[in-house]
């Protein structure tokens, strides 16, 4: 889903103007924002509530949808407020008014995920979503060579792959509950009062990771807007590893917590940390090698640029990667406060250090300020982390036997790159990472095949009964 997306951002941003490219990512960048606030994380709180449910599961996902779609609406008017009173271009208020739509569609979206979450089943949520990918990327190769050069086309594209989305989700649980919208004030009460401290800290969080758009559009341009983007789409492409390890990671985290079992805990922390680390540091140091070669190729020289930023953001991106695990860790064992706390910090870090480098370096100054966020954030969450019971030890001697692939790596590089296509040259250095890992046993005997066999997740489930199979397999 995330490569198809990023296809379709090349498209769009070689067909578009520089400014209409600038004004299509802020307002993508502040749907973004309102969308992750939005969540008020929500899902963690429930998700262990529909992992014990049994009869009345379709009940609990109803109500939980019928408030993830009332905040969406809710989103929704939020960004159009902050569209019309900020007085941007008209063009601008349209594509949010168009654009926004997906708050209130991919809010009733994720509230029916949470059942397939809940379950591990999660080849319908990834068929879902590759699939509304899928028709996203074809209506813009159609609007592309059909010559119209409107950001609202673009926009509407956007809304189609949330439809598709949500329509297939929906097709999936049919025969697995009945899901029906339910308005349950008394749930809904709950649920938000256990959730407000995940909610702050979810809104504080999205603020500190995607204000620096906003903060661009005010102290700089709609084209500084548009390189930084450029830039951001490469963070956003490796952004999708950490999901992708995390959302069954938290069902068993909860899982394992609620029933005190430790050991498991703590095999699940161990092999998305395992999986995590070996992804930041080959895809980190292999883009770092090449941003000044791939971002010319994919989006013209225009944005040329626009690598110096890129490389900053995507090293922000590899250190989100653990922000994320030790989030998920304080989330699955009740420890809620602290995150709020940390976010805070990182908001005010992250503004002030906004305020003083855009004005001075542009975008540059910007993906300064989200690194040393980043760094300070993840640390602070990553100490509350490693004293809960059952994270630690944690893998070093595997964390350095990828630092060490990663060095050859880059001496692979330096001594390739000279005289053969810089391509080629990066292809044998991410094989030589690899190889590298794989005969140092990153993770005992077996090497990459281990690390693979190991980190399947679902088998670590316990106590699975036929009921909780995935439907896909049938």
């Amino acid at each position: 889903m995330a490569v198809l997306g990023w296809l379709g951002t090349v498209l769009i941003v070689q067909h578009l103007t520089e400014r209409a490219w600038g004004q299509l990512s802020f307002v993508l960048g502040l749907l973004g924002i309102v969308g992750l606030i939005s969540d008020f994380r929500l899902g963690r709180v429930v998700l262990a509530e529909v992992i014990d449910a049994d009869e009345n599961v379709g009940e609990i996902v109803g109500a939980y949808i019928g408030l993830r779609t009332t905040i969406g609406l809710f989103a929704y008017a939020v960004a159009m407020a902050w569209v019309t009173i900020g007085s941007y271009p008209s063009n601008v208020v349209v594509v949010t008014a168009v654009a926004g739509l997906n708050l209130v569609i991919l809010s009733a979206g994720w509230g029916i995920g949470l059942l397939f979450t809940a379950r591990l089943w999660m080849r319908s949520v990834a068929i879902a979503l590759f699939a509304g990918q899928v028709v996203q990327l074809a209506l813009t190769v159609a609007i592309v060579f059909g010559g119209v050069s409107s950001p609202i086309a673009f926009a509407s594209a956007t809304v189609l792959n949330s439809i598709v989305f949500v329509v297939l989700l929906l097709f999936a649980s049919r025969n697995v509950a009945t899901l029906s919208v339910r308005v349950d004030l008394h749930r809904w009460g709950l649920w938000l009062s256990e959730a407000a401290p995940l909610a702050l800290g979810s809104a504080l969080d999205t603020i500190y990771f995607r204000i620096d758009i906003v903060m661009l559009s005010i102290l700089g341009t709609f084209r500084a807007v548009g390189s930084y983007s450029v830039a951001y789409k490469f963070s956003d492409l490796l952004g999708a590893v950490p999901g992708s390890v995390i959302a069954p990671a938290a069902a068993l985290l909860i899982g394992h917590w609620a029933k005190e079992n430790h050991g498991a805990f703590h095999k699940t922390v161990r092999q998305a940390y395992l999986l995590l680390i070996v992804a930041a540091v080959g895809a980190g140091v292999g883009f770092f090698l090449v941003a000044d070669h791939l971002v010319p190729l994919l989006y013209t020289s225009r944005y040329s640029s626009s690598a110096y930023a890129a490389r900053l953001l995507v090293i922000g991106q590899t250190v989100h990667f653990f922000t994320a695990l030790w989030l998920i860790i304080l989330i699955a064992v009740g420890k809620r406060l602290l995150y709020p706390l940390v976010m805070l910090i990182g908001v005010a870090i992250n503004v002030g250090l906004n305020l003083i480098l855009i004005p001075r370096y542009s975008f540059n100054g910007a993906g300064w300020a989200t690194i040393v966020t980043e760094i300070v954030v993840c640390s602070a969450l990553g100490i509350g982390a490693l004293r809960v019971n059952g994270v630690r030890p944690l893998p070093l001697m595997a964390t350095a036997k990828t630092l060490f692939a990663a060095l050859v790596m880059v001496g692979i590089w330096l001594a390739t790159e000279r005289f053969m296509p810089w391509w080629v040259a990066v292809s044998i250095a991410s094989l030589g990472f690899f190889l590298v890992l794989h005969f140092l046993q990153i993770d005992g005997p077996g090497g990459l095949r281990a690390l693979a066999r190991e980190a399947h997740m679902a088998d670590q489930q316990t106590e699975i009964d036929p009921s909780q199979l995935d439907p896909g397999r049938s």
